[in-house]
């Protein structure tokens, strides 16, 4: 008479053997480990490196309008060039003589207030943004999306901005 097996006694007493006899660990050569090491330290330094060129996660707030509209004397506006009205967080440019443009003065990158307007552009001191004065698209720097329009109306001599 022939004693029949179950599948879990099989497999307890296969483990049992493997267990008895003498473990073999795998071996890795000291070439293959530096490689290994090598390659998870590197991934991990460009891992870091490309987060600090991206975003946290958060959007950066931008203001499409100020709540209440602006006066601004339109010759204070110089032409080629802009000013930032910092207090307002927005920056009025004027890029040929009569064409007035007003855009959000906060940057589309991390949303810090831009600092100057400088050579035809809309400049951003805490990462270098560069914005252009034309069309708000950036030119330069990490910011990847364009600085909100805002109207801009001309009553005699006063900009009147959102």
């Amino acid at each position: 008479m022939m004693i029949e097996r179950l599948p879990s006694e099989t497999f307890h007493r296969q483990q049992a053997e493997a267990l008895a006899s003498p473990a073999t660990a795998p071996t890795t050569s000291r070439r293959a480990f530096i490689r290994n090491t090598a390659l998870v330290g590197g991934g991990t330094a460009a891992a870091l490196l490309l987060s600090a060129c991206t975003g946290d996660g958060e959007s950066a707030e931008t203001a499409s309008e100020p709540s209440e509209p602006i006066n601004f004397p339109a010759a204070e506006v110089p032409v080629g060039g802009g000013v930032v009205l910092t207090k307002h967080e927005v920056v009025v440019t004027q890029p040929e003589a009569g064409n007035y443009l007003a855009f959000s003065a906060i940057c589309t990158h991390k949303g810090c207030v831009l600092t100057s307007v400088e050579e035809r552009g809309a400049y951003c001191g805490c990462h270098s943004s560069y914005f252009d004065i034309t069309t708000g698209m950036p030119v330069a720097g990490p910011a990847q999306a364009p600085l909100p329009s805002i109207p801009v109306t001309v009553s005699a001599d006063t900009l009147i901005i959102g």
